[in-house]
């Protein structure tokens, strides 16, 4: 009698059409690339196969559910993504599948966002945020730090600058999670290419993954988590990890972009008043564990005295809905948008069908128990395959001091 979810195989005609209106395969532009990753069930299940070619996932409304409420077993629901990931997979796998796309658009001067969506204990954070006791336990993070600092080391042509800055939503509240202190309720404002900034938010220069690691430990121990009936750990806010990547050419003859005269670079080195113009592009990759949706009978919030879980679970669930509405105005391609309802959908305005390259991982619960959550979840993933982005390269013009000329000089030598 349990809840019946499979993935797999329905035929090329029911999974189009799961689809429509949406997306298919894990391509670049166009609309929302959505990935469904199934949490592996605890308990063996004849009911749930990983057939992933045709990307779809379908949930069977089972016999009698947790509630007691009979429900038709010939009610299904078929959900089709540009992605299906088997419930065993390997975090690498996700990795390859889900944020290398992404990773490689930052280098290339595009936004880029990755979030991960579902009900509490279904697996986002463990996805997105785990460092991993193991290499093979590690969440998206590590290995983005990895592989953005793998290239960056075999581009000896490209001089590169990378920014981190970490942050959480909590309670409709913008703190800051490098410097938690004193920074609280951080302004959300609109910068001059028309995304959003978190006013005030920590930013830090890091040069090495093993840097940007430290700098992602420390502020998740300032995460807010909370034990609940559903999850041990809990997260009770939204979390937001971004990199801004500079990139621009490797000035080695003093004269511009492209060249390679080390007797030239020395010269306009040598020059207190040299500078150079050339083209720079920045990429900004944000990622986003989103809290769970979750029910206040459900998880036991409603019978917290001090109120604090109520009110965490009251403002989790407001922004989830509001973001809900978001997706829906624009894959309706309504004429008004309701981003400033809440401030996750005013900060991932330009990530919601802006100027970025956005893949959004839904997980989902195999449980019977779960059925109205999974179905929700799998609901608003197919909803956000309709909505269109436009992602443009960030691209300007910058001047190189006789000081910024010099140290390409050196940096050169060095590599030699």
């Amino acid at each position: 009698n349990g809840h019946h979810l499979r993935t797999g195989a329905l035929g090329a005609e029911r999974a189009a059409a799961a689809r429509r209106g949406g997306a298919t395969g894990m391509g670049r532009d166009a609309n929302i690339q959505v990935v469904a990753r199934i949490r592996p069930s605890k308990k063996a299940s004849p009911n749930l196969t990983a057939d992933t070619s045709d990307s779809y996932v379908e949930v069977y409304a089972p016999r009698e559910d947790y509630a007691g409420e009979t429900a038709n077993r010939k009610d299904r629901h078929t959900f089709g993504f540009s992605s299906v990931l088997e419930p065993s997979i390997s975090q690498e796998a996700v990795f390859e599948t889900v944020a290398r796309p992404v990773c490689d658009s930052a280098l290339e001067g595009f936004n880029a966002t990755i979030f991960a969506y579902g009900q509490t204990g279904s697996g986002k954070t463990h996805t997105l945020l785990n460092p991993g006791e193991s290499v093979a336990d590690s969440g998206l993070v590590p290995r983005l730090a990895a592989a953005l600092f793998f290239t960056i080391g075999q581009d000896v042509g490209s001089v590169y600058v990378v920014r981190v800055s970490f942050f959480q939503i909590y309670n409709e509240q913008v703190d800051d999670l490098l410097k938690p202190v004193g920074n609280h309720n951080l302004k959300i404002k609109p910068n001059e290419k028309g995304g959003m900034d978190v006013d005030g938010a920590t930013q830090v220069r890091v040069s090495s993954p093993a840097a940007l690691m430290q700098l992602f430990n420390q502020g998740r121990k300032n995460l807010i988590y909370a034990e609940t009936r559903m999850n041990k750990s809990s997260s009770r806010s939204h979390a937001v990890f971004q990199l801004v990547v500079d990139r621009r050419p490797r000035i080695l003859d003093g004269g511009g972009e492209g060249g390679a005269d080390a007797a030239g670079a020395a010269g306009a080195a040598g020059s207190e008043d040299a500078e150079v113009e050339t083209t720079q592009v920045t990429g900004k990759l944000t990622l986003v564990d989103l809290a769970g949706s979750e029910r206040v009978k459900r998880s036991g919030a409603d019978s917290d005295l001090s109120g604090v879980r109520f009110k965490e679970a009251v403002n989790i669930n407001t922004s989830l809905l509001g973001l809900g509405s978001v997706m829906k105005a624009l894959g309706d391609k309504a004429k008004f948008v309701p981003y400033r309802d809440s401030k996750l959908t005013l900060l991932l305005q330009d990530s919601l069908g802006g100027n970025c390259r956005t893949a959004l991982v839904v997980c989902a619960s195999p449980a019977a128990a779960d059925h109205s959550e999974t179905s929700g979840t799998l609901e608003f993933g197919q909803r956000a395959m309709k909505v269109a982005v436009d992602a443009q390269v960030n691209a300007g013009k910058v001047l190189l001091s006789a000081a910024q000329l010099a140290a390409d000089l050196e940096e050169a030598l060095k590599m030699r």
